[in-house]
């Protein structure tokens, strides 16, 4: 016989509750006393701050080591994480590390091979006895440690932080319901939609070999993690929504404290091998596609876009193997003093006689490519 799942009852009741308190008293407090901007505006800033640590903090910093970060920033993401009610930093990215490893199998902690509800939240219910994974790194760290040991009190005293001021200024009650209880529930829900909806609905640019999906839609929710077909494709690059247009905050965030030089060394994936990975999966989907022909059609196209889709992929890796190159060679350059000698100035000449060499090729290969795609996409329509 199937083993049943044992509930855990803190963490049920703490789920259940706060989202039961905050259904019975929004709507009675917004009868009796109606919800005023402020109370909305704190709400808000709270709800934004402790899931941007989440996202900056628990996930990008340190399940991700996508960038460096100086003390100060790091103890802020702990605390403000910490008021997530999320666990600790810790065993948040042990269990997402996990995730990343055994995504979509049993090993999985919130594989969505089990449905949209365990994956959004029924895992955190339920009584596992599952210690700490592949945070070695992690545990090395003072700061994570002693907030590992006192998380739930470090969370306690900063999402009450609404409380303090609802005591200043008279608004106690008002700043309970909506600063506190409201928020639990808007930062539990909107973080569980990137284990549910992100893994269920949205498309694949970048890879299908799992079920993460991009959502536009998600994004704003959740400060850039829409973008979850991308981050599960280069899960160690400090962005999410890596095109100017899509919403990601935390990028933002992180890319003005870089600035600042509070944040270093954000680590990044070359726009050549998005494109490569793009390029691939569009081929696969038309390839697919010509499926449905006979073989007569099929056949000779399927070899075209192939052989057009390999000149693409080889020319942007060599335009990006010629671009580090160069950039290895300037630094290298640097160091000696030479910049300005009258080699360095050949050796740059050279340079860009090559790179305008490669871009021409480049463009020859996309030509080809987008020919290949408007043909079959033309003997689809006529198949």
């Amino acid at each position: 016989m199937p083993t049943r799942s044992r509930w855990s009852v803190l963490n049920v009741s703490f789920l259940l509750g706060t989202l039961a308190v905050a259904a019975v008293l929004v709507p009675v407090k917004a009868a009796v006393q109606g919800i005023h901007w402020s109370e909305v505006a704190l709400c808000a800033a709270m709800v934004f701050a402790i899931g941007t640590a989440i996202s900056a903090g628990y996930h990008r910093l340190f399940s991700h080591r996508a960038f460096q970060a100086t003390w100060p920033v790091r103890f802020l993401l702990l605390c403000f994480g910490a008021a997530s009610f999320e666990n600790s930093a810790l065993k948040w990215a042990s269990d997402h590390r996990l995730h990343h490893q055994f995504v979509d199998t049993d090993k999985d902690p919130y594989t969505i091979r089990k449905g949209f509800w365990y994956a959004h939240w029924v895992w955190v219910m339920e009584e596992k006895e599952s210690g700490l994974s592949g945070v070695a790194d992690l545990q090395k760290d003072p700061l994570i440690m002693w907030q590992h040991r006192n998380h739930f009190l470090i969370g306690a005293v900063v999402a009450c932080i609404p409380l303090y001021i609802g005591l200043a200024t008279g608004h106690f009650w008002a700043y309970l319901v909506m600063g506190l209880s409201l928020r639990i529930v808007l930062t539990h829900h909107t973080t569980f939609l990137i284990n549910s909806a992100a893994h269920m609905f949205g498309s694949r640019p970048y890879n299908d070999a799992n079920t993460a999906r991009d959502n536009w839609v998600l994004a704003p929710l959740t400060y850039g993690e829409g973008y979850h077909n991308f981050h599960h494709m280069w899960q160690w690059d400090y962005r999410n929504g890596v095109r100017w247009y899509q919403w990601d905050t935390t990028k933002w965030l992180l890319s003005m404290l870089s600035w600042m030089g509070l944040v270093t060394k954000l680590r990044r994936v070359s726009a050549a091998a998005m494109r490569r990975a793009r390029l691939q999966m569009e081929e696969k989907q038309l390839r697919e596609r010509l499926m449905t022909a006979s073989p007569a059609v099929a056949t000779p196209l399927q070899e075209r876009l192939a052989a057009a889709r390999l000149r693409v992929d080889a020319a942007l890796a060599s335009f990006q193997e010629k671009h580090e190159a160069w950039e290895a060679k300037k630094a290298e350059w640097k160091a000696k003093g030479h910049a300005k000698a009258e080699q360095w100035r050949l050796a740059k000449a050279e340079w860009k006689a090559a790179m305008a060499q490669h871009r021409a090729e480049l463009r020859a290969a996309w030509v080809e490519w987008r020919a290949a795609r408007k043909e079959v996409s033309t003997a689809l329509v006529y198949a």
